[in-house]
């Protein structure tokens, strides 16, 4: 299928240049080729100063009346039928290299926000209530308010392609403006977005401009800024990037919002030991997981941490094994090549002058076997896995890959032979006749961040740990605290409590059930803070305009006792 487009920047309404740039993507019989606009910098300043006359505008917009344009726009994109939403469901699959079926359930699960019960719901868990965007409320002995900053930039990444959805709800939802710097390799949803809320009032969409530069013209954000339209940056993408519009802004007080690059991952118990059928069930939750928005999400799982503990499991673990599990050639269609060595060869090869006696040598045999064979161990796991992500491929296929996302692919699997593999240190489970379509790496070593980097287009590292404490010592010794994002748990009420305890204070910022890395709870926090919080300066009148009583409690003085003269006027 081939398919060309031509996208308009929207400033107020779409808008066409004559300085074009293309954009094609090519997916084996697949080519889509954009034509979009670049805009140069008089034309992006007149565009942020247009928008900033605007913010009072915007201001003094009743947020019912924004609530229910919220969701008028999320009813048209919720129908099926909607010109746009069909539109898109033929460009977003072959953009991001998505099926039809996954972009779908990724759209919809993103506009749960654009309805107006959630979008209230949404104001309520994170400044309290929508009344506070409205009125000055009582509260102690002050009057609170909150206040739009005025005028948001919105630089948006290119890794999934909800962000335009996302970043302007909050910039809506908080009765801001905004001006959205479109990313390369998405173009086109936010503007999508844009003509919607356009059909449903014009007079909020002269409050919007999305549009597109190139990235590395610091120029035009350094002009952006010293012109003083600029109240707010929120800011996605790469740490670069993010660091860049730190860097500009801050010189010149401007509030950075950044979502900048994040890891996520799972960590599960030694329970999951105890039956063959949770960890099946869970390891299907896993695939369902890794498939959402290709890994490329800062929230997607890229390496599955198992706790098992090798003095612990190495005894009494005759019942967790039986050679009817015994499976080193396929799994059901799966490809399987492995590192295993022979357990039998490795046991024969003890001797007693190792100064092992015999219950000790059976312990760490029956380990040795367990980990190399049986289905209960991390090995298993990983196994069982790779079964639920190709299950997962059947339900929510990929679409097809590119070129260059074949190579990687390739490459990423090729690492693994070469470094891995002769020193039996990996196993490596992919489809059969070495298809593309995902892979799972059982590695016996806890992988470095350039390993964790592999870990997209459904691309996992399965791994054990010995305990929780084992993992934080890596991943300070790899300097990721502050990457860390979500981390999804299984296991016992005590062990959710103590992971999420010490990875919380590492600097992680979510817990989710395993199988749940997609969901996010209305009204709660993101990243470590409130989003809507940020967006808004809270103030506050000092008085009540009733009567002042002499009450001092709740208040803070410098001069408490000392008396002022009344006044005789």
């Amino acid at each position: 299928m081939k398919k060309k487009i031509s996208i308009p920047a929207f400033i107020f309404k779409p808008v066409y240049s004559q300085n074009i740039t293309t954009e094609i993507i090519k997916r084996q019989d697949d080519v889509l080729e954009i034509d979009f606009p670049i805009f140069d910098k008089k034309q992006v300043l007149e565009a942020a100063q247009t928008l900033s006359l605007k913010k009072r505008r915007a201001h003094d917009r009743d947020i019912n009346d924004v609530l229910d344009i919220i969701g008028q726009v999320g009813d048209l994109w919720n129908n099926p039928n909607y010109d746009i939403r069909k539109e898109a469901l033929e460009i977003i699959p072959m953009m991001t290299g998505q099926s039809k079926e996954l972009c779908e359930i990724e759209l919809m699960g993103t506009l749960v926000l654009w309805n107006k019960k959630n979008a209230e719901g949404q104001l309520l868990g994170e400044i309290g209530g929508k009344q506070y965007l409205e009125q000055w409320i009582p509260k102690n002995n002050v009057r609170i308010h909150a206040q739009p900053r005025g005028l948001v930039l919105h630089n948006l990444a290119g890794n999934a392609f909800n962000l335009g959805l996302l970043t302007l709800f909050f910039g809506l939802v908080t009765k801001n403006v905004n001006l959205i710097k479109l990313s390369h390799e998405d173009p086109y949803v936010s503007i999508k977005l844009c003509e919607s809320i356009a059909e449903v009032d014009k007079n909020i969409s002269k409050e919007i401009a999305a549009l597109y530069w190139k990235g590395s013209r610091g120029d035009i954000y350094d002009e952006l800024f010293i012109s003083g339209t600029i109240d707010c940056v929120l800011a996605w993408g790469g740490i670069q990037s993010i660091e860049d519009i730190r860097r500009r802004g801050y010189q010149y007080g401007i509030k950075i919002i950044d979502n900048g690059p994040k890891l996520s991952f799972s960590i599960i118990s030694e329970n999951i030991f105890q039956n063959v059928n949770y960890m099946e069930e869970v390891a299907q939750k896993v695939a369902i997981d890794v498939v959402c928005w290709n890994q490329k999400a800062c929230l997607s799982p890229r390496v599955i941490y198992i706790v098992d503990n090798p003095q612990k499991s190495a005894l009494l673990q005759e019942t967790n094994f039986n050679s009817s599990q015994i499976n080193t050639d396929s799994i059901e269609g799966v490809s399987v090549k492995n590192s295993f060595s022979n357990a039998i060869d490795k046991i024969s090869h003890k001797s007693e002058s190792d100064g092992y006696d015999l219950s000790t040598l059976m312990q760490r045999s029956i380990k040795v076997l367990r980990n190399d064979v049986s289905e209960l161990s991390p090995l298993g796991f990983a196994k069982m896995l790779a079964k639920g992500l190709k299950n997962t491929d059947i339900m929510l296929p990929r679409a097809h890959l590119t070129q260059a996302d074949g190579l990687k692919i390739a490459k990423k699997r090729e690492y693994y032979f070469i470094n891995y593999v002769p020193k039996k240190q990996a196993t490596i489970i992919n489809p059969p006749k070495n298809k593309l379509d995902w892979t799972v790496v059982y590695q016996r070593t806890l992988p470095s961040m350039m390993e964790i980097d592999m870990c997209q287009d459904r691309f996992l590292i399965v791994t054990r740990i010995s305990s929780i404490h084992d993992l934080i010592y890596s991943i300070r010794k790899e300097k990721l605290q502050q990457y860390l994002q979500t981390i999804s748990l299984y296991g016992p009420e005590n062990f959710i409590k103590e992971t999420a305890e010490e990875f919380s204070l590492l600097g992680a910022y979510r817990f989710p059930r395993i199988g749940e890395h997609n969901i996010q709870p209305i009204g709660m926090p993101w990243d470590g803070h409130y989003v809507l919080q940020e967006m808004i300066k809270w103030v506050y009148i000092g008085f009540l305009e009733q009567e002042q009583g002499e009450n001092e409690e709740g208040r803070i003085s410098l001069f408490k006792g000392l008396k002022i003269p009344k006044s005789t006027l």
